[in-house]
């Protein structure tokens, strides 16, 4: 199993988990991502998002043997990365966030329908 993974390889991962999970749901995954990815998150605040992020998605056979105590860690862990990706959140990262959304879902993308007023 491979733990080392270029940024490139998290992008397409991503991407596939967005696409799949839909824009609601892709939303706060790829702000993350942008935020770790981001020259204003400082590297140490990188390094406690990704160990928070990595203590919510660790195997469910270690969380057999820890109970529910784990799913409390799982909770804090969110918690914990949510206030540290919010604090980060730059306009610029929710204006990249939304133009990604908009690229791969056309949600907010519409025609505009020209309406012609008859003269009375």
């Amino acid at each position: 199993m491979k733990l080392n993974f270029s940024m490139d390889e998290i992008r397409i991962k991503v991407e596939e988990y967005i696409k799949k999970g839909g824009r609601a749901a892709g939303r706060p995954v790829l702000t993350a991502y942008y935020v770790m990815t981001a020259d204003t998150t400082p590297e140490s605040e990188r390094t406690n998002i990704m160990i928070a992020l990595v203590a919510i998605v660790f195997p469910t056979s270690i969380e057999d043997i820890l109970g529910q105590l784990f799913m409390v860690g799982k909770g804090f862990a969110a918690v914990y990365a949510y206030k540290k990706v919010k604090k980060y959140i730059t306009p610029q990262i929710r204006d990249k966030v939304e133009a990604k959304l908009d690229e791969w879902f056309h949600d907010n993308v519409t025609e505009v329908e020209v309406l012609y007023l008859e003269p009375k």
